[in-house]
């Protein structure tokens, strides 16, 4: 899986990325453009892991887990800065659309302070309304993959119309012919096409407006965007956040807190699981930086019950992707893996999976010689189609290979 950092430069993405991923060592500055390359990194789910609940030390291998906390891995990656007229190639505009083909959601950080232009250029703070970022992120990706669409539409069209597709062929040839590089499937092209009621079966008759109003449900449906309110520390941002929080899906953050809090606990300064409610000094250098610590944890914790960054990627993956925790296990009774390892790994798989491609996540050799599985949690006996639920622990049992 992979989750795109997007935004207008110097709105705070690669501190974002930084943040979720402080190995990423992303280049940030007071300037527009600092970002020119994608800066990749790791990013993590923050769940409770199922060690509590079967009492038992676990031996994390494929993630890691903090008191308690199973920290589960996915891909990051943080873009140039968009601006009005990136569609057309204005700014970074064509390098920025095309290192996001594969992302699965979007992270569109915005500045809610209020204190830069629509360009990314600093102006007197809550000059600039920030719902326009917003605004102009979307129209801005919608006409990309619109302007992807239309190369060769007439022709395409037309083979459509004598083939006389219906809706199901459509999205079929949509995401075979347009789309399929943009990660979109005919799964949610159809879904689209049904939504937005396209009103005739034969595309040749669909008008622009017909066209923009389905590429923007495609869009919504295949590359979410969820909008991290950054800088909400700073004067106007808790008023501009008010504002706009029943109109979008807006989750309130300080990254440069966030990445702060946890430098300090890399060095051992302070105790802070990333996302964390709270935090414990453990050795500063002065009273100056715990009076900074104190101010971080009454105006910023306690207030929004974290720093916000990891709350917004818990968001998208648990509400927005849809996205559920299991753990594979070789012994269900003792939770362990061949080697004795207890609770090794754990897989983020889509909910509504069943066990036989949860298998399949595993090893794709699991999947085909899928037998049954075994909850640990109950001891019984589950079949291919069973759907896997959160945290579930289950033991694959494969069949033989026939010779």
């Amino acid at each position: 899986m992979l989750i795109g950092i997007v935004g207008k430069p110097s709105s705070g993405k690669s501190t974002f990325l930084n943040a979720i991923s402080p190995s990423s060592d992303a280049k940030t500055g007071d300037y527009p453009f600092t970002t020119i390359q994608p800066n990749r990194g790791t990013g993590f789910l923050r769940t409770e892991c199922v060690c509590k609940e079967y009492d038992v030390e676990d031996n994390p291998r494929n993630s890691t887990c903090e008191d308690g906390v199973r920290l589960v891995p996915f891909q990051l990656l943080d873009v140039a800065g968009l601006v009005p007229g990136a569609s057309e190639g204005k700014g970074m505009g064509n390098q920025f659309l095309d290192d996001l083909r594969q992302a699965n959601l979007l992270i569109h950080v915005v500045d809610l302070s209020g204190s830069l232009d629509s360009e990314g250029i600093p102006i007197e703070k809550g000059s600039y309304d920030p719902e326009q970022d917003i605004l102009f992120l979307e129209e801005e990706i919608d006409q990309w993959i619109f302007n992807i669409l239309m190369k060769d539409w007439d022709r395409l069209s037309r083979k459509m119309e004598s083939q006389r597709s219906n809706q199901s062929q459509i999205a079929e040839t949509l995401a075979v012919e347009k789309l399929s590089g943009l990660q979109f499937t005919k799964n949610q092209i159809y879904k689209a096409i049904l939504e937005t009621d396209m009103e005739s079966e034969n595309p040749r008759l669909w008008t622009e407006e017909d066209l923009k109003r389905l590429i923007k449900r495609i869009r919504e449906i295949g590359k979410p965007i969820v909008v991290a309110g950054n800088k909400i520390d700073q004067p106007q941002a808790y008023e501009n956040y008010e504002r706009l929080k029943e109109k979008y899906d807006i989750v309130p953050c300080s990254a440069l807190t966030e990445f702060i809090l946890l430098k300090k606990a890399e060095k051992g300064e302070i105790k802070y699981i990333p996302g964390g409610e709270k935090l414990e000094i453990i050795e500063l250098g002065n009273e100056k930086e715990k009076a900074i610590l104190d101010q971080i944890e009454e105006k910023i914790i306690k207030k929004y019950g974290s720093t916000g960054v990891q709350a917004v990627v818990d968001h998208a993956i648990r509400d927005i992707l849809e996205m559920i925790v299991a753990y594979p296990v070789e012994d269900h009774n003792k939770l362990t893996d061949n080697d004795g390892r207890v609770l090794p790994d754990v897989y983020m798989i889509e909910k509504g999976t069943s066990a036989k491609q949860f298998a399949g996540k595993i090893h794709s050799d699991f999947e085909e010689t899928f037998a049954h599985g075994i909850l640990a949690k109950t001891g019984q006996r589950i079949g291919a189609d069973h759907e896997v639920e959160n945290r579930d622990v289950i033991k694959i049992v494969a069949a033989a290979r026939k010779k």
